[in-house]
């Protein structure tokens, strides 16, 4: 009669009593609406990737046990796929105005303030919503309602997606119907059966449709159990005994403490000031003998219990006997305090808190774990390395004949990859971390993350192919994940394939458009294609870029980059300028924004950007030809060009660039013959570089005019002009490499050529010896035709620009 008398009780509910009952509700969880998440909230909400809308809906039915492996050196704890999307939901409402999002994460904080009992609260509302549901399957003259009994089933699966015990309403719902919507008794349900049996009766009509409606509801039971089982793949969940110690203890151990549970719990329910969010491992002690204190609890509750059976059949009321406990001895506790100071930064506290974990369960591994990960934290390498080493040691060993994977926690195996990435730091060691990899897959195939690592690892030891093999294996497991299109595409670009490469940042970017790291390689790897169609689609990526990272010059200096491409100067003056604003030492921002400046007719304005890099960095090479070229052509301070020109040389002697322009600085001192023997020194550095041959040869004759005009004679014909020519360009690169997570993307600070002229200065004559009138006529006439010679030879000197890379006047740089 009390599910009738529940119904009727809850018909009478009113508008006073759910005003009251909100109230009281809203008043409880008043103080928790303004605190961070905590304990197993961190790893089971905060740093649990199946709540981000990202994710897609069939993966909550993959992570479905506590402890699914997910990061390097965390697990997180997944809860049932319909308890998450009750946190998607929360996250999705962060969106809106703050105003709104306040007025609903009310309403939600109440729900996610109890980590372990949201999942039972979520659970208990579709159990009682299924049994009520098929309080309604009974209709006129005892016939069938076919849609509560549908409903019912609907209710138990979410039920059960909620949490595993969902299920057992279906027994309830079977002992309501024969018990209590029949009202049959045992004996008359005997004495039935055994009529049948022998053949003296049949079944009668109105147990013959409560037979139809237990085989459908246990039909439908059987269904979800097989699905069940096909989610995990037909192995159980693993539970350590850190989870439940009771569990896995001897007899009579196990029952002992089991049944100290129940008097526990009466207690807490009657005095909940000492609930715990946490009851596993030491938190109640192991009742080991019948001698042991606590046995008088056990047996006092179930005396109370006895009793109360006894007088409810007279008087409605309760009594219990209580008993105390104390909690210091979970180590859960001191491992998630901790847990929540690391997430705070306070490492050296939380250490603390995780080296008690261990002194209280010296077998924990997940706590040697967490105290590896704080010293290493705390740059403390070796105490990490010992810790984990502990952690290793505690592993299950193999056992021939069973699974490894069915009896180690999935999040255990992390000890291996915290491990190997701790001791790869030393390049002398990497085939040791290497193996330790190995060993993790070896252990569990389907360990995804020790693929994506050791990916990583190879990529460091320069075996792009082997790193392809684990990538694409780790993509076997999970096609979804962005991170994994993306480290591929990086191998990609290590195996000098930049079409494969593009084509899986775009992977990665559609399935997440927000991927920085694929927004920003896969925009440098167009822009460095050179072709021209890629680039508006490089420049929409790096503004996307920039708008999930504002504060990283890289982006808006390859937006400049893009710009000096397509010639909008204005435009690449301006991210340049804002990439030195945000990083005042950006080596190749200075560089191009000067170098702009220069192509553009704004050389003067371009030394102080050169003299700000050449602050930052005194030996950059480029940085000095081109101040150099600046001071000599626009400030016609030779001396000031000299001095760059000479320290580039004092840095690097055998710098043709700089070794070539002092050479055009002699000249320009009109110290020819100097400029003659530098230059026949610059050839001997570059003896294939033609335009040094050529340039030499100019000198000599310019060198041979200057004595003709001093001799008596000057033949006409032995003075041969000199024609301007196209001179090839050298392209120099200097590249600048920007660390960036999994891989190194390279992206280089030089721009398009910088081209400035040079003007040469003409030579005064010299007196010639007393001849003659005849003879100073005929030498005279012969001197008209030498100077215009000679005067032709300076015009096309004069014209040709100042000695640079690979030619006259041409400083050239590539990006």
């Amino acid at each position: 009669i009390y599910p009738r008398v529940l119904v009727e009780k809850m018909a009478d509910i009113n508008l006073k009593e759910v005003t009251l009952i909100v109230g009281v509700v809203t008043a409880c969880y008043w103080n928790s609406l303004f605190c961070g998440f905590v304990f197993d909230d961190v790893s089971a909400i905060l740093d649990n990737k199946d709540l981000h809308p990202s994710t897609p809906l069939k993966t909550l039915f993959q992570n479905d046990f506590w402890g699914t492996p997910m990061s390097e050196e965390r697990s997180h704890k997944s809860y049932r796929p319909l308890t998450v999307l009750t946190f998607r939901l929360n996250y999705l409402f962060s969106e809106l105005k703050p105003m709104s999002y306040h007025l609903l994460n009310t309403i939600f904080h109440a729900v996610v303030t109890g980590v372990v009992g949201r999942a039972e609260l979520l659970s208990s509302i579709f159990f009682l919503a299924a049994f009520l549901s098929y309080t309604k399957s009974k209709g006129p003259n005892n016939s069938i309602v076919w849609t509560p009994i549908a409903l019912t089933v609907f209710l138990v699966a979410v039920a059960t997606l909620c949490k595993e015990q969902g299920i057992t309403v279906v027994g309830i719902c079977c002992v309501y119907e024969v018990f209590i919507a029949q009202g049959y008794t045992l004996p008359l349900l005997c004495t039935t059966a055994g009529q049948f049996l022998r053949g003296k009766g049949s079944i009668p009509l109105s147990m013959l449709q409560t037979l139809i409606k237990l085989i459908v509801l246990m039909f439908s039971t059987l269904l979800l159990v097989v699905i069940r089982v096909q989610v995990i793949q037909s192995q159980l969940p693993v539970f350590t005994r850190f989870d439940n110690p009771a569990a896995v203890s001897p007899t009579p151990t196990r029952q002992l403490t089991f049944n100290y549970l129940l008097p526990v719990n009466a207690w807490l329910l009657l005095n909940p000031s000492e609930l715990c969010c946490d009851w596993t491992m030491g938190t109640i002690p192991l009742i080991e003998s019948f001698l042991d204190i606590r046995n008088l609890a056990t047996f006092t509750f179930f005396c109370l219990l006895g009793a109360l059976g006894i007088f409810s059949i007279r008087y409605p009321g309760d009594s219990s006997k209580t008993v105390l406990m104390v909690n210091k001895n979970n180590a859960k506790l001191w491992n998630n305090v901790g847990h929540a100071l690391e997430n705070e930064k306070n490492f050296e506290r939380a250490l603390k808190y995780f080296l008690q974990a261990t002194h209280v369960q010296p077998d924990d591994i997940g706590a040697h774990m967490n105290v590896g990960r704080t010293y290493k934290n705390l740059n403390r390498t070796k105490e990490a390395e010992e810790s984990y080493m502990m952690a290793k040691s505690l592993m299950p060993q193999i056992i021939p004949g069973k699974k490894y994977a069915a009896r180690i926690a999935p999040n255990h195996l992390n000890v291996y990859i915290n491990l190997a990435n701790l001791i790869r730091a030393n390049e002398s060691r990497l085939e040791e971390a290497d193996q330790l990899y190995r060993q993790a897959i070896s252990m569990r195939p389907d360990f995804k993350q020790a693929y994506i690592s050791r990916g990583e690892l190879l990529l460091k030891m320069n075996k792009p192919l082997k790193a392809k093999e684990a990538y694409l294996k780790a993509l076997e497991l999970d096609r979804n994940n962005a991170d994994l299109w993306y480290n591929l595409a990086i191998v990609h670009i290590e195996l000098k394939e930049p079409n494969e490469a593009l084509k899986n940042f775009n992977r990665a970017l559609e399935l997440n458009s927000k991927h920085k790291l694929a927004l920003f390689n896969s925009a440098i790897l167009m822009q460095e294609s050179g072709e021209v169609k890629l680039r508006p689609e490089a420049r929409r990526r790096l503004l996307s870029y920039i708008n999930e990272e504002p504060q990283d010059a890289n982006g808006y200096f390859n937006l400049g980059m893009l710009a000096m491409d397509d010639r909008k100067d204005t435009e690449a003056e301006m991210w340049m300028k804002k990439a030195i604003k945000l990083q005042a030492d950006f080596r190749s921002a200075l560089f191009n924004l000067a170098l702009l400046y220069s192509q553009t007719a704004k050389e003067l304005m371009a030394l102080p950007i050169l003299e700000e890099l050449l602050r930052y960095y005194p030996d950059h090479i480029k940085g000095l030809i081109l101040k150099g070229d600046i001071l000599m052509n626009q400030k016609k301070d030779i001396l000031g060009a000299k001095k760059c020109f000479e320290k580039i040389l004092e840095m690097d002697p055998s710098n043709v660039q700089g070794k070539h322009n002092l050479c055009v600085v002699y000249f320009e001192e009109k110290d020819l013959l100097k400029a003659e023997r530098c230059l026949v020194e610059t050839l001997a550095l570059a003896p294939h570089e033609e335009y040094i041959q050529r340039h030499l040869n100019i000198v000599r004759d310019k060198i041979s005019s200057s004595s003709f005009v001093e001799q008596p004679v000057f033949p006409a014909d032995s003075i041969s002009g000199v024609e301007e020519e196209n001179i090839p360009i050298e392209n120099v690169k200097e590249i600048r490499s920007e660390a960036k997570p999994t891989q190194i993307i390279k992206t280089s600070d030089n721009k398009s050529q910088s081209k400035s002229n040079k003007q040469l200065k003409k030579n005064t004559d010299k007196e010639t010896p007393h001849k003659t009138t005849k003879e100073i006529k005929e030498i005279e006439k012969k001197r008209v035709a030498a100077l215009k010679r000679l005067e032709e030879i300076e015009r096309i000197l004069n014209e040709l620009p100042f000695w640079g890379n690979g030619g006259w006047g041409h400083l050239n740089t590539v990006h």
